[in-house]
């Protein structure tokens, strides 16, 4: 599985790379973390529509085995201990990346 992570927009609607992980380069506890962080941010995005404000979008692109692909987007509204936010941030920590 291989994850590619970007933020996009702001008020300069930037498209910034965060970072593509090999997640079969993990070990089995990372692994096991990391799918059920993928369960919580599937339950907690439903929607991939742009919203109207000048925040920041996170996308997360889940490339799995073959060629199954998901799309997951976490909107940056502003509140760290938003749900969404919270599991967005914990998963880049599980990959390695930087908190947004």
């Amino acid at each position: 599985m291989i994850l590619t992570i970007v933020k996009t927009g702001g008020p300069a609607g930037i498209e910034e790379l965060l970072g593509t992980v090999d997640a079969t380069r993990l070990d089995a506890e990372s692994h096991r973390i990391l799918a059920l962080q993928l369960e919580d941010l599937t339950d907690l995005t439903s929607s991939h529509e742009p919203t109207d404000t000048d925040g920041y979008r996170y996308e997360i692109d889940v490339q799995g085995p073959g060629k199954a692909r998901n799309l997951l987007a976490v909107d940056d509204e502003g509140d760290p201990d938003h749900p969404a936010f919270k599991a967005l941030t914990a998963l880049l920590r599980t990959l390695g990346l930087p908190p947004p």
